[in-house]
């Protein structure tokens, strides 16, 4: 059987449209058909049941997508497995991570990366797009805020955990060391995420339940331009030590507060595929651990001792495949 016809037939099963299958192959529709009748003649069964309006598997092509599946993941081991053996650069390495880390450690790890790959393709998003990519293979390993933890595909390590904090202006005179939040929200405009973002759905979701509904909001789609509105005085934020560390000066026109009520944490993720870089990846999560740690032991323990107790960096002993 040609290896190529079972990659299009499992792309159709996974995304039910020849459609999708076609644009995640980067093949034409009626090529991914092609391919997949071929398949069929080679086995003599049908595989998709093409009178029904949805595509649907028939019972060989649900026995043929289980037992593809697998056949799918030992080539991708084998391959990863023959290439960290012989050392051999990957033609292209597809990297995806969301700002702060890009920022803050994305830098340090661009040496590492380049010998592993003849050509280094490096991109910032937001988390839940970031894993769209992965998921579709537009990115073969992402550093996002979510571990994707309801695909059982992937593989991932937890780098960092840190907690979040109210951010505000130091120009502002609060009439308590840490202001109550609804007051704070009824008073003065809230700097917020964009909606897609991991980050903004966790932080409405705390408000949620405080019962907290800011009276206006300022949205902005990066970190670097929240913390330059909250520093401009243009209003208070929630956000992460991590972050406000790389904020530059602006951090000095910025005063944290610990969250008030229950502490709610940020988590920063390393994740891929299973079975095509995972040696790759394990060694990715050591050196951003390495980078991590010096940068909260260092800078962050200097700058916000009283946060440092609540962040966590995984230890190398620690980072192990799941």
């Amino acid at each position: 059987m040609n290896l190529h016809s079972i990659e299009a037939f499992l792309a159709v099963a996974e995304t039910s449209s020849f459609t999708l299958a076609g644009k995640r192959l980067e093949k034409t529709q009626s090529a991914v058909s092609q391919a997949i009748r071929q398949l069929e003649e080679e086995l003599g069964v049908i595989l998709i049941d093409r009178a029904s309006r949805q595509v649907t598997l028939t019972p060989s092509g649900d026995l043929m997508r289980r037992l593809a599946t697998r056949l799918a993941e030992d080539i991708k081991k084998m391959t990863s497995l023959v290439r960290e053996q012989s050392m051999t650069k990957v033609s292209q390495l597809r990297i995806g991570m969301v700002d702060s880390f890009s920022s803050a450690v994305g830098p340090s790890l661009i040496s590492s990366m380049m010998s592993e790959a003849v050509n280094l393709n490096l991109s910032s998003d937001v988390t839940p797009r970031l894993g769209e990519a992965l998921l579709a293979k537009r990115l073969d390993i992402v550093f996002a805020n979510d571990s994707y933890d309801s695909e059982p595909q992937l593989t991932r390590y937890e780098l960092l955990r840190e907690p979040f904090v109210l951010l505000l202006p130091k120009d502002v005179r609060w009439d308590e060391e840490t202001p109550d939040l609804a007051s704070l929200a009824r008073a003065y405009p809230m700097v917020r995420y964009a909606t897609q973002s991991h980050i903004a759905s966790q932080i409405d979701a705390q408000c949620h339940r405080l019962n907290v509904t800011p009276s206006r909001r300022v949205t902005v789609d990066t970190t670097e331009k929240l913390m330059a509105s909250v520093a401009a005085g243009v209003g208070w934020s929630i956000g992460n030590p991590l972050s406000l560390l790389m904020s530059g000066r602006q951090r000095r026109l910025i005063r944290i507060a610990l969250f008030p009520g229950e502490t709610f944490y940020r988590r920063l993720c390393v994740v891929a595929r299973r079975g095509e870089f995972d040696d790759l990846v394990l060694r990715l999560a050591r050196l951003s651990s390495a980078a991590l740690s010096e940068l909260v032991e260092g800078e962050l323990h200097d700058t916000y001792p009283e946060l440092y107790s609540e962040i966590r960096v995984a230890k190398f002993d620690e980072v192990s495949a799941p």
